[in-house]
């Protein structure tokens, strides 16, 4: 019987480690990563002659531009901005529908990113643009 409750008791312990974990992780938003001013998802976009994709676009806003533009998540459902405190780890998906998962600031509207990844709901229903 002891060994029982000892089996229960791990058990237990390994379940709540596991919430905790996945709480850790924070909640997930979707949106577009793109620049802070809106530029590029701006009908037509706000860029220097020449540049007609949302991709280039970014990277304008991005890096050839002074003060340089940050990278934020635009939710267009909602019209939400959110900040991303990792410009590192989302760069490789700007212009891209993405998913994120972190914790939110509400008070700075900020994502303490701890994941990413595109969003595969936008693929199936032709939502890219």
């Amino acid at each position: 019987m002891n060994r029982f409750l000892t089996w229960i008791a791990s058990l237990a312990a390994a379940l709540s480690f596991m919430a905790i974990s996945s709480a850790a992780q924070g909640n997930t938003y979707k949106g577009e990563i793109t620049d802070e001013h809106l530029n590029c998802v701006q009908s037509p976009m706000k860029a220097t002659e020449g540049i007609n994709d949302k991709a280039s676009c970014v990277m304008y806003w991005e890096d050839f531009v002074q003060p340089p533009s940050k990278l934020v998540l635009y939710d267009a459902a909602t019209k939400t901005v959110y900040n991303l405190d990792d410009q590192n780890l989302v760069r490789p998906y700007i212009a891209e529908k993405v998913e994120v998962t972190g914790t939110l600031n509400p008070a700075t509207k900020t994502i303490k990113v701890t994941g990413i990844k595109v969003d595969e709901s936008a693929y199936k229903t032709g939502a890219r643009s």
